[in-house]
């Protein structure tokens, strides 16, 4: 998708964030390398970590997409209310910060000028003062899969009753999962902040790992290799899922 994360001020093309998710990019592809190679990790290491996932759960285009069709409906909606001009607004509705159509009509149609730049800065913050960093070191014969959308958060399942309002982040039990090599995968949870424990990964714990992976992918799935019994037997177990449902 060319131009994504672009910015436009109607003459120039400001290319700040292409540029520094490209930066970003290369500190993340040197701390790689130094846990393939099982190298002690600096500071400087995971907090590249810690910024390259804040990044991922940020960028992917369908991500943006839901978050730019969230305002496209608002505006939508809010141009069907008809206003009479002789009715005074309840008071209590006139205080605060408030956002014209026009704003808001402009955080859809140009996310990168608005509204990106702040939630990619928060995704970075929120990950960084609430959750730790184990590493997952894959000693299975199949692969962590990766995927369009590899930044995978999960919430686990919550009885009816207690569910209150949609999870975030600060939810009880929250973890972001994402493969950064076939034999490696970052998990992050809700404790201190740092790199804690590298967990060895039996077959069930990637079958995990590759389910959240692949229910979340949009489009694509990527392996480094033609093994792909998990897609197949992941597939079936979604179709069985939603078949009961």
């Amino acid at each position: 998708m060319p131009d994504l994360y672009t910015i436009f001020d109607g003459i120039t093309r400001d290319l700040r964030i292409e540029h520094t998710f490209g930066q970003w990019e290369d500190a993340f592809v040197k701390v790689r390398k130094r846990i393939e190679v099982d190298a002690d990790l600096t500071e400087e290491d995971i907090a590249n970590l810690y910024v390259f996932a804040g990044a991922l759960m940020a960028r992917p285009p369908q991500h943006i997409e839901h978050f730019a069709g969230q305002w496209r409906d608002i505006v939508a909606q809010a141009r069907t209310i008809k206003i009479d001009p002789n009715v005074k607004p309840i008071p209590s509705l006139r205080k605060g910060p408030s956002l014209s159509l026009d704003e808001a009509q402009r955080y859809a149609d140009d996310p990168m000028g608005t509204w990106f730049i702040d939630r990619l800065a928060v995704n970075i913050e929120v990950l960084a003062e609430n959750f730790g960093i184990d590493l997952i070191v894959n000693e299975s014969e199949h692969p962590f899969l990766t995927s369009d959308s590899p930044a995978v958060t999960y919430h686990p399942p919550v009885e009816e009753r207690f569910r209150v309002m949609p999870p975030g982040l600060g939810s009880p039990g929250c973890e972001i999962t994402l493969p950064i090599s076939p034999q490696h995968a970052l998990l992050f949870r809700h404790k201190e902040q740092g790199l804690h424990n590298y967990l060895v990964a039996d077959w069930e714990t990637v079958f995990e790992m590759n389910f959240r992976t692949i229910t979340r992918a949009k489009e694509k799935i990527i392996s480094d290799r033609d093994d792909l019994y998990f897609v197949k037997t992941i597939l079936d177990k979604v179709a069985e899922v939603e078949a009961e449902g």
